[in-house]
């Protein structure tokens, strides 16, 4: 049995700013006509809806990707992580927004639980398509028992 890997708070760190990054990068190629033309073929709701899928398939699942395939050991808890730091700000500011002008919080607070949800299991899926791409290293071979621990190095200097 191999033992439980540590959580990597770099990596939670490192991963929520990429999947805000690809986040606000997907938001600016998508501005303007590309925006719009995307909207006038699906109409407003689903027009914002596919907008919405988007951005959220890029900023979570390829965010998970590159989390899995950078990150050393197998990583599975930092993208979880990594979303929920990133998606937070946006629901404090989605839940301010709403009191703030008195609008009701049921819908918007629906919205956010499926983002959640949806945005997590997207990054953690994309993590494991990520460790599939990245394959077996020399930390995976050392944590399953498959190679020896390194050898202490002499420094003597």
């Amino acid at each position: 049995m191999s033992k439980r890997k540590e959580l990597s708070y770099k990596w939670v760190i490192i991963g929520g700013g990429v999947i805000i990054s690809l986040y606000f990068v997907m938001r600016l190629l998508l501005l303007g006509g590309v925006e719009t033309s995307i909207v006038a073929s699906f109409g407003p709701e689903k027009g914002g809806l596919v907008l919405a899928g988007i951005v959220a398939f890029v900023s979570y699942f390829v965010g998970g990707i590159l989390i899995g395939i950078f990150s050393p050991g197998e990583t599975v808890k930092e993208p979880a992580l990594a979303t929920f730091m990133a998606i937070l700000p946006n629901a404090m500011h989605t839940v301010l927004w709403h009191l703030q002008y008195s609008y009701p919080l049921g819908g918007a607070l629906i919205g956010l639980a499926t983002t959640f949800v949806i945005g997590i299991l997207m990054a953690v899926a994309g993590a494991w398509i990520g460790e599939k791409v990245q394959g077996r290293t020399v930390e995976k071979l050392r944590e399953d028992g498959e190679l020896p621990p390194p050898k202490p190095s002499n420094d003597s200097n």
